[in-house]
């Protein structure tokens, strides 16, 4: 009866191991191939006007984490402000977009208030040019960030991995069982090999 229990106890424990994933369960945990896209040091940042007015078209150099590859790349502020508080990838556009457009001037520290202010739309970019703040006269119209998120390939490289590990896991809770049950399982092998070979014929006189 002690030994059914003890049985059951590991078959419990290697269930709940099994299910839990050790190896698996690894793969999976939250940013795991997780890469990274944030602003290049400098960004480059540049602003556009639309055409009418009612928005802003960004321009600047992103930088990715594992390598450091740069590229150029444009959005819309308004459509993806709320993308970008998520830390979601925004909707680029096309570089050509700014063209015909008015530049908007993009200074390094803020005018001084009793000197001259830039006609119409200006920003400031914030100390490490992560991100502006959009002025129009002495008004403040708001401070944004430029895009920080994470890109969708290491959910794929997780799926793809997802198998061998899974296999990884059977494996080790396989030979667990099996070195733990091998003191019961070992005298039954040893007894079935005695009795498949012949007898050995008596050849004395």
């Amino acid at each position: 009866m002690r030994l059914r229990i003890q049985e059951w106890l590991v078959f419990l424990g290697a269930a709940a191991c099994l299910l839990s994933g050790c190896a698996t369960s690894a793969l999976w945990e939250e940013g795991r191939f997780a890469r990274y896209h944030e602003p290049a040091n400098p960004s480059q940042l540049r602003l556009f006007q639309s055409s009418q007015g009612q928005d802003v078209l960004v321009e600047y150099v992103e930088s990715r984490e594992d390598n450091g590859a740069t590229r150029q790349c444009a959005y819309w502020l308004r459509p993806n402000v709320e993308r970008l508080q998520n830390r979601q990838i925004p909707r680029f556009v096309s570089l050509e977009r700014k063209q015909g457009l008015a530049a908007i001037p993009v200074l390094r520290s803020p005018p001084a208030l009793d000197g001259f202010l830039p006609a119409g739309l200006y920003a400031v970019a914030s100390t490490n040019e992560n991100g502006f703040t959009l002025y129009s006269a002495s008004k403040e119209l708001g401070s944004y960030e430029l895009p920080v998120y994470r890109e969708g390939s290491g959910r794929t490289k997780q799926m793809l991995l997802t198998p061998l590990t899974v296999t990884a896991d059977v494996t080790i809770i396989g030979g667990f069982l099996a070195v733990y049950f091998s003191p019961w399982l070992l005298p039954g092998l040893s007894c079935a090999v005695h009795q498949k070979q012949p007898a050995t014929p008596n050849t004395s006189g």
